[in-house]
């Protein structure tokens, strides 16, 4: 018997394996172009990758997936469920939104009994993390499609997303540099100097918005933890935190808004292949919102 809606995630979420498993969540792999070579994300050797992009040279990019990976996906969610909801990083910095709009259509061509929501998260990597896990808690626990979709758009609408970097050059060869442009600037006349942080997520428009500079990382996770108190107003928090090679900064953070926070749920992972093109190692971002 199919249940009613399966949960589908592009891979920049970074949603843990256990959870995928546990809520069978359809994962939409980003490419990863290393050397030439092209490759799925979630096929790509993170240490591998991490000692690649240390030694800078030619820096590797990233592409969406095609609209043919995304149908192949929704027609996976077809073989078991009666619905789906598929959710994106935000269409400002990606395609991926756009081809599983076209995805969409191709899909309910062959299924056009099912139903299928497209959600531009409006944010990637800890911001989308809790809209999708919620979503999937949602459905695991019997919702139907029109609970699922609005349970995601007012998670994704109240989530506030933070981004801390070791550097800013990867944000700035990448092309999603946006506002901080000035900053990445900044460190590659005078050095590292100071760590940025940014915000994006449906606040800001998914994109860019420019939030702290400070002279130690520590400061900046700081910084996290008072603006989630500020944010969350002393109700529950429900979040996630994605890191890159920085599970100690990630510890580091989620002590202190356990310390200073009634946390209701945070999620802790590393980012795949596409992140840490996009942001370098060491790089820390917290999703989260009230609850």
């Amino acid at each position: 018997m199919k249940r009613k809606v399966a949960v589908i995630v592009d891979a920049p979420a970074a949603v843990s394996q256990e959870l995928v498993d546990r809520y069978d969540i359809g994962i939409v792999p980003l490419h990863a172009i290393i050397d030439g070579k092209d490759y799925l994300e979630t096929e790509v050797d993170i240490d591998w990758l991490l000692n690649r992009l240390r030694a800078k040279g030619e820096v590797p990019t990233t592409s969406a997936p095609s609209v043919g990976e995304i149908l192949r996906v929704y027609e996976w969610a077809a073989g078991r469920a009666e619905s789906a909801i598929s959710i994106h990083m935000t269409s400002v910095f990606s395609k991926g939104y756009g081809a599983a709009l076209e995805a969409r259509k191709l899909a309910l061509e062959k299924y056009p009994e099912m139903k299928i929501e497209v959600v531009d998260s409006c944010t990637v990597e800890a911001g989308e993390t809790p809209i999708a896990i919620e979503a999937a808690e949602l459905a695991a626990g019997g919702a139907g499609f029109e609970e699922v979709v609005r349970k995601a758009y007012d998670v994704r609408d109240s989530i506030c997303a933070l981004y801390c970097f070791e550097t800013l050059f990867f944000r700035d060869k990448g092309g999603r540099i946006f506002k901080a442009k000035p900053w990445a600037q900044a460190e590659g006349n005078h050095g590292a100097g100071f760590k940025a942080m940014i915000e994006v997520d449906h606040s800001t428009g998914g994109t860019v918005q420019l939030v702290s500079r400070a002279k130690s990382k520590k400061q900046l996770l700081q910084k996290m933890a008072h603006i989630a108190a500020e944010r969350t107003n002393s109700k529950g928090l429900y979040g996630a935190i994605v890191h890159m090679n920085a599970l100690e900064d990630a510890g580091c953070l989620e002590k202190m808004l356990r310390a200073e926070l009634q946390v209701e749920a945070l999620h802790v992972s590393q980012g795949r292949a596409v992140t840490a093109i996009q942001n370098g190692d060491g790089f820390v971002t917290f999703g989260f919102h009230a609850v």
